[in-house]
């Protein structure tokens, strides 16, 4: 029975829009040719123009070539709007032996070498008239000061016919802002205080409102964050602005800047919600409360969700604190702080802690060979339709060239060594699961190359738990490692993987016994040697 995937790419997901029945097309094609399925990929949020292997759905296309003998659509605007990326596409699918084909009858086994490069010359000729005519019109409507899709800012919202959006004020929530900059003004609020009482009071945060008031359901999620908050307070929009992302930047509120018009006006899309005082005002405050913004970060503590809390299983936090250049930092347990604490507290000194956790992992660790899981990703197949390519086009100009000739055997020797590359890859391909691979060091040199950060990995790799207890009332106070019980789960690779571990761990142990007796061996050589007198 001849096997297939079935692909399907959508560059915007919409409920409207969702692949389910164009899967079911596919399914009843295959199912009319008596074909299998093997598997269904997909890819959603994805440009037709990106390339093959920065998709995830189409990796694993890619990663099931070798096995299948049909790659499956609805249309053919599904696998690419690029000539070039649908060429590597067809490519790679005729270095295993396999057949793109479409639903729609477009494309079928019987014509695909025949239409299938015209039909994408014409659907990449559609996507550029397509990406054309979104940009002029964005850029026409951006000049006029109109709102260009989406949910408005928090305070507003959308308002007038669909070629002339603007933002109006939403009375409700333009009210929490005026509210939240007068306290942060004028009462000394906090961010994180005012996120609370948002929250406390039932306050929708904004993605919540907009679905109430446009009368869509809500998804429940009614917490305020202090993040959320400073977006909101932050952002240029507050002026009635239309902003967009700095480029080279990843969008927010902290560096979107204002649209501009031809004159350097920033252009207006609705009344302002807080004026140009205020507005600085807030800006400034929150400023001054980012403390170390721009500055380099050192990373999240050590032993963050690594070391918890023996009273509530609650992981121990990182209170930094430094005190004439020592480190006086301290692991604390939230539920045992102040009178709302659940259990009595649990503080510990953190730079000991993460020495003695540092230490003991070490030594039951450090000279072990360190291990990654890799996926497979297509990339593979794509390298040996490359490789094939150039093998074909190799062989053709060698029946061209003087079989003695110096030129014809340096031809030969570079399809040797292309068709011993060609041999290693269609191995690789043919390997369609994940797998643990050495990752070339051990583990204690990995350690000494990383930060904090990837430390932290490295101990949850490892299954590392440090279960603190609190300090027994009335013992002395300095760092007592007793309180520290340290254990671990074991390394990850053995516990997704117990069958492959075991090998691994065979193969590592027969690699170490060979070479304990090639030492042995050169070690009584010189011996040997001059007792036969050489």
């Amino acid at each position: 029975m001849k096997t297939v995937v079935i692909y399907d790419r959508l560059s915007r997901l919409f409920a409207e829009e969702a692949p389910d029945h164009r899967i079911a097309i596919c399914r009843a094609y295959a199912e009319a040719r008596g074909w299998k399925v093997v598997h269904v990929a997909t890819d959603t949020n994805v440009s037709g123009a990106s390339k093959l292997e920065d998709r995830p759905g189409m990796r694993e296309v890619l990663s099931w070539l070798p096995r299948v003998d049909y790659v499956l659509a609805a249309k053919l605007d599904r696998y690419a709007r690029s000539v070039l990326e649908f060429q590597r596409l067809l490519d790679a699918a005729k270095s295993t032996n396999s057949t793109v084909v479409t639903a729609d009858g477009v494309v079928s086994p019987e014509n695909a070498s025949i239409i299938i490069n015209v039909l994408a010359a014409f659907a990449e000729y559609e996507r550029d008239m397509i990406t054309a005519r979104i940009t002029d019109s964005k850029k026409h409507f951006r000049s006029r000061g109109n709102h260009l899709g989406g949910l408005a800012p928090y305070g507003y919202r959308v308002s007038g016919p669909i070629n002339d959006k603007r933002w109006a004020i939403d009375d409700e929530a333009a009210a929490i802002v005026r509210d939240c900059a007068d306290k942060l003004i004028n009462h000394g609020a906090s961010l994180t205080g005012l996120a609370r009482e948002l929250t406390e009071r039932g306050v929708l945060p904004p993605a919540e409102h907009a679905r109430k008031r446009d009368g869509r359901k809500l998804r429940g999620k009614t917490v305020w964050y202090s993040t959320t908050l400073r977006d909101v307070m932050y952002s240029a929009a507050l002026r009635g602005w239309l902003v967009q992302a700095v480029p080279g930047e990843k969008r927010g509120a902290l560096t979107n800047q204002p649209v501009l018009d031809a004159e350097g006006n920033p252009v207006s899309v609705g009344p302002e919600i807080l004026d140009a005082e205020t507005w600085s005002a807030v800006r400034a405050i929150l400023d001054g409360k980012a403390k170390g913004r721009g500055a380099e970060r050192t990373g999240k503590a050590l032993l963050l969700h690594v070391a918890l809390c023996s009273e509530c299983d609650g992981p121990m936090y990182r209170q930094r604190r430094a005190v004439n250049g020592k480190d006086y930092s301290t692991y604390v347990c939230r539920n045992g702080i102040g009178k709302l604490g659940t259990h009595r507290p649990n503080v510990i000194t953190a730079p000991m802690l993460d020495d003695l956790v540092t230490a003991d992992y070490l030594k039951r660790f450090g000279r072990i060979a360190l291990q990654r899981w890799t996926e497979p990703d297509g990339s593979a197949v794509l390298q040996l339709s490359e490789v094939t390519t150039q093998i074909e086009r190799l062989a053709g100009n060698l029946s061209q060239l003087d079989p003695n000739g110096t030129a014809a055997r340096m031809v030969i020797t570079q399809l040797n060594a292309l068709e011993k590359r060609q041999a290693e890859l269609r191995t690789e391909a043919d390997h369609s699961e994940g797998r643990w691979v050495d990752a070339g060091s051990t583990i204690a040199a990995e350690w000494q190359r990383r930060t904090d950060e990837g430390r932290r990995e490295l101990l949850n790799d490892l299954g590392a738990v440090v279960m603190v207890r609190p300090a027994t009332p009335g013992a002395p106070k300095r760092f007592n490692p007793a309180r520290a019980a340290i254990d671990y789960e074991g390394p990850a690779w053995v516990r997704n993987d117990p069958a492959g571990a075991e090998l691994a761990a065979i193969a590592q142990t027969e690699a170490l016994i060979a070479e304990e007796r090639r030492a042995e061996a050169l070690s009584v050589l010189p011996g040997r040697l001059e007792a036969l007198g050489v």
